[in-house]
């Protein structure tokens, strides 16, 4: 067994560490990263005005709360595109040795490039002689919100890279020494400004020759039909939680290496929802970013809550005993390293079983529950590491079904985790008799 896993580390390692220290992916990440507190702030508000319980509704519509609750997703998650390509392309800047001003100027360059490519005017039905009427001056928000995101993404990791070049060709005014350092970036950024913008011109106009009009559009048809297909397949959530918990059971921290690729592959559909529920509309994806906590890691990384109710029910052993006092509440609030370490799930070959088939079980079993309607899709309020179990389930379905499911699946998951805890925790109590 030992050699088989030392095998395993010397495949999975280098992969691990080619992943995590890739510029692109770290750049996305690192922008998403920043960009937590703006959608949460949209989803939050979202959720205040559109939860579904008939008392709640008539007293936010008597009162007129609810058409202020309806504002903030309009600067938030409605105009999500725009936050993201300039902190992505802060990140990329930064992942690629800018400092702090260099970055925020290349922040600035890709949010303009990003407006740059998007075309002016919107048509629309006048509300009081139904005749279509173009606004000639206006943008279009559709290329501001989920719909711009991978837009968003391409133009946060292009311009920064590009405007890189500049920096290290020395391509650029360059001010006497005489003048102070701030004055002398600022025209420093200058040449790589007015080159980038001319290239997003460029781009634009040959977007605008094909049927697409738009490199929004462009981008959005060509990467949204294969993205979304990848995405919404049960298998690629399920290699994801394989990938993270085998990486975690070799002490590598397989979250990091999960959510950089999830963050790309289900931010846009997860935003989709969210816009779909402030709007009343039927929610159109089953499987997005929430269901990395509310179902498939509850409690942490290998579903954790299972180990964690087995060591809070059933320990015996002084150690475990112990263990509980930190793991358990942790565990609950999604942070399981007390138990990665503690138990030790980490190079553990008696729970490497448990902590791979748990995760995919009440994953499976989630995505069933909503598949056949017996629970609602989730309404794209994300949750994050440190939400406490139950409280995820609300947040992630706002419906009292979503936390009875996730109650059945902490059930689930620590049915699966209970012979393989009391083996450890016989193993433990046989040598602390021995001890003795």
């Amino acid at each position: 067994m030992e050699g088989f896993i030392e095998k395993l580390q010397a495949v999975l390692i280098p992969i691990s560490d080619k992943i995590s220290s890739n510029r692109i992916l770290k750049g996305i990440s690192g922008g998403f990263s920043a960009m937590l507190p703006v959608v949460m702030v949209g989803a939050i508000f979202t959720l205040l005005a559109s939860l579904n319980i008939a008392p709640y509704q008539s007293f936010i519509t008597a009162t007129g709360l609810k058409q202020f609750f309806a504002i903030p997703a309009d600067y938030t998650t409605n105009m999500i595109s725009l936050y993201a390509v300039f902190l992505i392309a802060r990140a990329e800047a930064q992942v690629l040795g800018m400092d702090d001003r260099e970055s925020i100027a290349s922040g600035v360059i890709a949010l303009m490039a990003f407006l740059i490519m998007i075309p002016l005017g919107v048509t629309g039905t006048d509300a009081e002689s139904g005749v279509s009427v173009t606004v000639a001056s206006a943008v279009n928000m559709t290329f501001l919100g989920s719909a711009g995101l991978f837009t968003a993404m391409i133009v946060g990791i292009l311009f920064p890279n590009l405007h890189n070049i500049f920096i290290k060709k020395n391509i650029g005014i360059r001010m006497p020494d005489s003048v102070p350092p701030a004055i002398s970036k600022s025209f420093s950024a200058l040449v790589p400004a007015l080159a980038l913008a001319a290239l997003a011109i460029v781009f634009r106009m040959l977007a605008g020759m094909t049927s697409y009009g738009s490199v929004t559009m462009l981008i959005y048809g060509l990467l949204k039909a294969p993205l979304t297909a990848l995405a919404a397949s049960p298998f690629t959530f399920i290699i994801l939680l394989i990938v993270c918990n085998v990486l975690w059971f070799f002490g590598i921290h397989g979250g990091m290496v999960a959510t950089s690729i999830m963050a790309a592959l289900y931010t846009e559909l997860t935003l989709e929802n969210l816009a779909a529920y402030g709007a009343g509309q039927a929610l159109p994806n089953i499987i997005i970013q929430p269901a990395w906590f509310a179902m498939g890691n509850i409690g942490g990384s290998g579903c954790a809550i299972g180990l964690c109710l087995c060591l809070a029910l059933f320990s015996r052993s002084e150690r475990y005993k112990a263990l509980k006092n930190i793991a358990v509440p942790s565990g609950i609030c999604g942070i399981s390293e007390p138990m990665v370490f503690g138990v030790p799930l980490v190079l553990n070959p008696m729970m490497l079983i448990p902590m791979i088939v748990a995760p995919i079980v009440t994953f499976l079993l989630g995505y069933a529950a909503m598949a056949i309607g017996l629970v609602p899709y989730m309404v794209g309020v994300n949750v994050s590491t440190g939400t406490p179990i139950l409280l995820s389930a609300f947040a992630a379905w706002a419906d009292w079904r979503g936390i009875l499911l996730q109650a059945i699946l902490i059930a689930v998951s620590t049915a699966i985790y209970y012979p393989f805890f009391r083996a450890v925790d016989s193993q433990a109590l046989k040598e602390e008799s021995a001890a003795e």
